[in-house]
């Protein structure tokens, strides 16, 4: 459709002048999956010229988020995505800690390995394999040193 090339081609002109070309592309990629009510709230900003009040906006929906007594909010990081069944499971384990409602906010983070961060509240829980790994070494590494001494060619070495 030629409206929407013409949106399109405007979208990229506009993003090449700005130097914003991917950004963009991933902001539009994120409102194009947005709900209506983000949306209406969008428009109302830009339609107001109210558009600057948009972080103010967000920083108050996420505290009002935090205090509702209806649902609790948590994000859940894995390093691959959940499946039906493990989302399920999280959320009914999650709804029996908290009493009541839960809306889970997934993310992926290749990076922790495996295992779970969850947070909530202000609150973390971190189960993570990245995490334990690195709590392993800072064991080990308060061993060595406590002891006090290093092994260095098969000789022992004290510091």
């Amino acid at each position: 459709m030629k409206v929407l090339e013409t949106y399109a081609r405007s979208l990229l002109e506009a993003g090449k002048t700005e130097g914003r070309v991917f950004e963009n592309l991933r902001d539009l990629e994120v409102l194009s999956s947005a709900s209506p009510e983000v949306l209406a709230v969008l428009s109302a900003l830009v339609e107001r010229g109210q558009l600057d009040l948009l972080p103010q906006v967000a920083e108050a929906y996420h505290a009002m988020t935090e205090e509702d007594d209806d649902i609790v909010g948590v994000t859940v990081t894995t390093a691959v995505p959940l499946d039906d069944d493990l989302r399920a499971q999280i959320r009914e384990r999650l709804q029996r800690d908290f009493g009541q409602e839960v809306f889970l906010i997934e993310q992926v983070d290749p990076s922790i390995i495996g295992g779970i961060v969850l947070e909530a509240r202000g609150q973390r829980r971190d189960i993570s394999v990245k995490t334990q790994l690195r709590a392993a070494h800072e064991t080990l590494s308060t061993v060595h040193t406590a002891h006090g001494h290093t092994t260095h060619g098969g000789e022992t070495a004290h510091v």
